[in-house]
């Protein structure tokens, strides 16, 4: 079947693998540059783990926008990118021509958009994680693939992402290099700061609760370590995880016993967290906010696809 063509640019942020790479901050990257450069751009999610299944179009989201109405992922998308409508739904065709119906953009980045193979995209970006070793790149569930490593070929580049975090696996990029060569990246994943939205406290490095429901746990462990960050106990959750009081209580007990002084988390789990009764932890939460990086020769080569 023919794609269908959307009336704007699209490009699609996406992976072959089942998660973990890092696609949020690369969005927020790109939408940045794109902005930047004067182009009027929007987003099209799923919002996975939402319970709404309308079709929502989110913009500026706040205390009062709901996990259940638009995901934890677009939630977090719309508080670092204001005034950028972001549309969320299982068609994203459908979703995309109502965000375009009700806002001037130019530009559509779509989140996790590789496999949307009905859509037509005018630019295709794959990220991969270094994180992963030869072994991970079978197909699931005797790997970390969706789909075969020979389908990155139809992308127009590869990005291996939180390249600074670990070295790159020889094997993986002599595998991806059989099918694509020309266009492969490496970025970095950079802890940019750690806040407290409840005051002004500054973090105290030591004895440290870390609490994540991500796609790569070990890439947020490894930022934290990589700045002297005493961690006593790393709460693991699945992506998604759709916290509920009965994990603050465990947090707690487990913060008294161990003595912590404080308690970190990411920005998107704390989309979450902070809807739940949190007080009953005597510590502060601290977000920790990470941004994507890719130098600017590989950054422009990608956009000048577009702009």
């Amino acid at each position: 079947m023919k794609p269908k063509k959307l009336p704007v640019k699209v490009i699609s942020v996406g992976n072959i693998s089942l998660g973990g790479t890092g696609k949020t901050p690369a969005i927020i990257f790109f939408a940045d540059h794109l902005i930047k450069s004067g182009k009027k751009v929007g987003i099209v999610s799923r919002g996975y783990g939402r319970k709404n299944k309308d079709i929502k179009v989110l913009i500026n989201a706040d205390n009062n926008s709901k996990i259940e109405d638009y995901g934890d992922e677009p939630i977090l998308l719309s508080s670092r990118l204001r005034n950028i409508p972001i549309a969320v739904g299982a068609n994203k065709y459908n979703a995309a021509l109502q965000l375009i119906k009700k806002n001037e953009v130019d530009v559509l980045l779509f989140d996790d958009g590789f496999q949307t193979r009905k859509i037509y995209r005018d630019l295709d970006i794959v990220l991969l994680n270094v994180f992963n070793d030869i072994r991970d790149y079978k197909m699931f569930p005797f790997g970390i693939l969706r789909e075969p490593v020979k389908c990155i070929s139809r992308a127009d580049f590869v990005i291996f992402t939180k390249d600074n975090l670990i070295n790159p696996k020889s094997e993986v990029s002599h595998l991806v290099g059989k099918y694509i060569n020309d266009n492969v990246f490496y970025s970095s994943y950079k802890l940019e700061k750690i806040f407290c939205e409840s005051s002004k406290d500054n973090f105290n490095k030591d004895k440290v609760i870390a609490v994540s429901g991500v796609g790569d746990p070990q890439s947020f462990e490894s930022s934290l370590l990589k700045e002297n960050i005493n961690i006593l106990y790393h709460f693991k959750f699945r992506d998604h995880h759709n916290y509920n009081q009965a994990d603050i209580n465990n947090i707690a007990k487990a913060s008294k016993k161990m003595n912590a002084l404080s308690i970190v988390t990411t920005e998107k789990d704390y989309v979450k967290l902070k809807k739940l009764d949190i007080s009953k932890i005597d510590l502060k939460f601290f977000i920790v906010k990470s941004n994507f990086y890719l130098n600017k020769q590989s950054t422009q080569k990608i956009l000048r696809r577009i702009i």
